[in-house]
């Protein structure tokens, strides 16, 4: 069993910068600001409504909130690898598409250091960019032109995680993430009735490098044997994140037609102009806090509240249309009898929630929304700590009014966690 893990781990491990190249998204919001930022953790926290900063499992990584990494066995390794498909349809006040895609989510791993220090590491999305946008528009002197966005890419986090417990019942931790990849982003302007005009394109390649901070901390009290409470919160640090800028600008001109051996042919110019400029991209600090509240390992709810405010963040020096946002998250999960040896439907993980927020974006004097349920289920696998698990996520994104577009969308998201005694030393006699 432990040769097949670490032939997995190894395999997944090498493949993952293929799998990285994935488009994750086609939402045309992924047009402003770093794209359609990821969250909700992995699908436990996904199927519980995004809760996860005052969530302690240890058989589940969490790393929403990096001081829950210590509720890990000493003697365990966790193995989490996941798949993502969606389910949206655009809907604009005169006309509707539907679109679905499917995405490897993330990969992770978490294990102890020693008994009182925990950690865990992963890759997984970070923000996607996937857009083909076409606005018409006519300018004072009545000629119509048309503006043609495209954007496709992404950036990814490898995060470093570790935890440590203080004293019983109180633990701190860290997620050091590390940013990269790249956005392809490009801007052309043509005028559809006016054959002698300019065909303008501007391509921009950013390229994005740096290290993100995330700090945790959860307190877990246990009342009358049956009861238990943990609290939890997290900071991220205000971090200017180091990004390139790659430009190139395309002027295509008509010519003149003319006669050469029976052919018409018309000739073009082509003007291309490049450079290159460094800059960064402010990301905002991020509080949140958050609670669970249990039963005897049979019951568990929760809630978290989130905000995190982009108003004055710069995008290379300009602004783009952001604001603050702020998230609420509602969750619980029911085990009948997680102990039960017999009926398997018992030691089933049933789990549901709820999600509202207000994104960073604010376009046309809107603020968007993001707002939804969600359900699952986790599924032991027989003779073992090992899982199954999978998420639902139904929700709505955006507002047809002020020419804006509405998103319904159906997350599904699975993953295996393999839960292993990798360093648990066997005696013979």
């Amino acid at each position: 069993m432990k040769r097949i893990n670490c032939i997995l781990v190894l395999l997944l491990a090498l493949s993952w910068s293929s799998i990285m190249a994935q488009v994750n998204t086609e939402s045309p919001y992924s047009r402003f600001g770093m794209g359609e930022l990821a969250g909700k953790g992995f699908e436990q926290n996904r199927a519980m409504g995004g809760i996860g900063l005052g969530l302690r499992n240890n058989n589940q990584i969490n790393y929403l909130n990096p001081a829950s990494y210590t509720a890990q066995d000493t003697l365990s390794f966790l193995f989490n690898f996941g798949i993502k498909s969606s389910f949206t349809t655009y809907e604009t006040s005169n006309e509707s598409k539907s679109l679905r895609n499917l995405t490897m989510d993330h990969l992770a791993l978490g294990f102890p250091i020693t008994k009182w220090w925990k950690t865990s590491f992963g890759v997984m999305p970070f923000s996607s960019v996937g857009y083909s946008v076409l606005e018409s528009r006519f300018l004072e002197n009545n000629d119509a032109v048309d503006y043609i966005f495209n954007g496709n890419g992404g950036i990814n986090q490898l995060y470093l995680g570790t935890s440590f417990n203080i004293f019983k019942g109180l633990s701190v931790g860290a997620n050091f993430t590390y940013l990269f990849g790249s956005l392809d982003l490009s801007k052309q302007i043509y005028f559809p009735y006016k054959s002698d005009y300019a065909v303008t394109r501007v391509e921009n390649n950013i390229i994005v490098h740096d290290f993100l901070y995330h700090l945790g901390i959860q307190y877990q009290q246990t009342f009358a044997d049956q009861y238990t409470l943990t609290l939890g919160a997290i900071y991220d640090l205000k971090t200017n994140i180091n990004a390139e800028n790659h430009i190139t600008k395309k002027n295509q001109f008509n010519g003149t037609a003319y006669q050469l051996n029976d052919s018409v042919l018309l000739l073009t110019q082509l003007i291309l102009e490049e450079e290159h400029y460094d800059g960064i991209i402010e990301f905002p600090y991020k509080i949140g806090a958050g609670f669970t509240f249990g039963y005897i390992n049979k019951l568990l709810v929760g809630f978290d509240y989130y905000e995190q405010d982009w108003t004055n963040a710069l995008f290379f020096d300009h602004k783009e249309p952001l604001s603050a946002s702020n998230a609420m998250h509602l969750g619980l999960e029911f085990t009948p009898d997680p102990t039960a040896m017999r009926g398997y439907y018992n030691r089933i993980h049933y789990r549901a929630g709820a999600h509202y927020e207000n994104l960073y974006l604010k376009l046309n004097n809107e603020q968007l929304t993001d707002y939804g349920i969600s359900f699952g289920a986790g599924f032991p696998l027989r003779n073992t700590r090992s899982s199954f698990n999978f998420a639902c996520e139904v929700g709505k994104r955006g507002t047809i009014e002020n020419n804006l577009i509405k998103e319904n969308y159906v997350f599904l998201s699975f993953n295996v966690t393999l839960h292993d005694f990798w360093f648990l030393k066997r005696r013979y006699d």
